[in-house]
């Protein structure tokens, strides 16, 4: 409610205010606070790390309408409060550009298009605050910081030094301007979620002229703003806008409250696919200072041309693109050329022979198991693909290579005595051996009768042999078995290679004494029928 305007009460607040009616008018300051940026992504009052991309340009009218945004309170309160300046409708023709997505340059013309209010004669001036003003003409500056420049699409921290400078060319009187040059440099913080939402923090600090106003002291100020952006519907471009800013006084006279001027604004916002955007909203000013308004309104239509990389930002801000898959895991984990399923051991290189695994060498021979056709057993020094000359398999000695006599005779041949000598190794390496049978056997050609005395001869050979190198004769047993026993078809002569062999079985211990050996009995037996027995005696003849 008004108060009334006769002389005793114009005389109670000049009282009040200790100011007479007649006394020179206080210097004026600028009292507008809402200072908004021009920008199409910041948050109104509240700036964003990321400056404009490279070389696009933005531009638009921002309109604010506050109520009471300058008033006094006399010391006796019952005589309410002076609006000097009760509503104001104030435009703000912003425009801006982005250079090499690192900084961002803009200008702020702000026009002051209807105000109004109570008398000003308690501060000095007979009338009403002038309507129509000019503001302070404001230029705008953002650097992204290095190390903290996040790109257009991106999303985590951001950091950006400002600088805002105002210039003296506002109408002092009408409070739209501080009536000298101002500046402001500032600091912001903020961090972007994957989700859209964004969070912000303003901080600085704002150089104004000293003035004493209606007995409060106003001058260098530290600006500050909280803000966050919060998408709503961001497939359409409708977000949620929240903020708190305001500045904190540096000088107050002693015995008075430090000035305040803080608003809590929110707002909403649509990203529109034409490149502008259209922000309206409002708030309340907590009261902390003569110029807090009671409740403020805005609306901004905000223009990016299409096509420019500001506005395919916004574009990917609305429609992010889905995160790229994780990459698939690697084919070749260990780099050893084996790919997938075939790497039988993924983790451990290996050769590609080995199924991507590791080579390894059981009986340490130095013949991985893999190509060692006896890995259980050590090849020793004359043997061959991991295998020794002779081993123990089963009731055999196996030898690697057959034992070679000359031709239809059963004289050894030297290059089978290293083999022979392999077996009588065996034989020592084994004492629970009890008794070998050595094996003679020939392929088919010649007679049955022929074959058989051969393979017996060539059996005795070996078992001579063996016993010469150390083997107990007990031990040796030998037998022929002419082609009787055939391993493979006659019909070729590979297959009569392999029927002419010797082979080494082991004989099954014996509880007893040692039965004779097969060729041994039926030589004993020979020896037995070719011996002619005495005739028998004739009695002599009776007398």
């Amino acid at each position: 409610m008004k108060p009334s305007r006769t002389p005793l009460l114009a005389l109670l607040l000049a009282l009040g205010l200790s100011a007479a009616a007649s006394a020179a008018p206080d210097p004026r300051f600028n009292i507008q606070v809402f200072r908004p940026s021009g920008a199409p992504q910041d948050l109104v009052m509240v700036t964003q790390s990321r400056p404009l991309s490279h070389l696009s340009v933005a531009a638009g009218p921002y309109f604010s309408y506050s109520l009471n945004p300058l008033s006094l309170v006399p010391k006796d309160g019952d005589l309410g409060s002076i609006s000097l300046v009760g509503n104001r409708l104030q435009l703000d023709v912003m425009a801006a550009v982005g250079l090499f997505d690192w900084a961002e340059v803009g200008v702020d013309m702000p026009l002051v298009l209807l105000q109004g209010g109570q008398n000003l004669e308690v501060i000095g001036t007979e009338g009403a605050v002038q309507s129509f003003a000019l503001g302070d003409l404001r230029l705008t500056g953002k650097v992204a910081i290095p190390g903290l420049r996040r790109p257009a699409e991106g999303h985590g921290w951001g950091a950006a030094l400002t600088l805002n400078v105002s210039f003296p060319t506002g109408v002092q009187d009408a409070f739209a301007g501080d009536g000298e040059l101002t500046w402001a440099p500032g600091l912001v913080l903020d961090y972007r979620f994957e989700s859209g939402i964004l969070l912000a923090f303003n901080g600085g600090f704002w150089k104004r002229p000293d003035r004493i106003f209606s007995g409060v002291r106003l001058g260098d100020m530290a600006p500050f703003g909280l803000g966050t952006e919060v998408p709503l519907l961001r497939g359409s471009g409708i977000t949620a806008l929240g903020m708190v800013n305001g500045a904190f006084g540096l000088k107050k006279e002693p015995g008075q409250e430090r000035q305040i001027p803080a608003e809590l604004l929110i707002g909403l916002r649509w990203y529109s696919s034409l490149g502008v955007t259209f922000t309206f909203g409002g708030g309340l000013g907590c009261g902390c200072s003569l110029a807090s308004p009671n409740l403020s309104f805005f609306t901004s239509i905000i223009w990016v041309p299409a096509k420019t990389r500001e506005w395919e930002a916004i574009e990917r801000f609305k429609d992010p693109q889905p995160p790229p898959p994780p990459p698939p895991p690697p084919v070749d984990p260990d780099g050893d050329g084996v790919i997938g399923e075939k790497d039988r051991c993924p983790d451990v290189a290996g050769p590609v022979e080995n199924s991507g695994c590791p080579d390894i060498d059981t009986d340490s021979d130095g013949v991985v198991d893999r190509i060692d056709k006896c890995p259980d057993v050590p090849m020793g020094k004359r043997g061959r693909d991991g295998c020794p000359l002779a081993r123990t398999s089963g009731n055999k000695i196996v030898i690697l290579e057959q034992v070679n006599f000359a031709t239809d005779q059963d004289v050894i041949l030297s290059e089978s005595y290293p083999v022979l000598e392999e077996v009588a190794r065996v034989m020592e390496v084994n004492p629970a051996m009890d008794r070998i049978l050595i094996e003679g056997h020939t392929d088919s050609r010649a007679s049955d009768q022929y074959n058989l005395e051969l393979s017996k001869r060539r059996a005795a050979s070996v078992k001579r042999f063996l016993i010469e190198s150390g083997v107990a004769a007990e031990r040796v047993c030998s037998q022929g078995f002419g082609r009787s026993m055939p391993v493979a078809d006659n019909a070729s002569e590979e297959g009569m290679a392999l029927n002419r062999r010797v082979e080494f079985t082991i004989q099954p211990p014996s509880d007893g004494p040692r039965p004779p050996c097969p060729d041994d009995a039926e030589a004993a037996s020979k020896k037995g029928r070719g011996k002619r027995p005495a005739p028998p005696k004739t009695p002599a003849p009776k007398n």
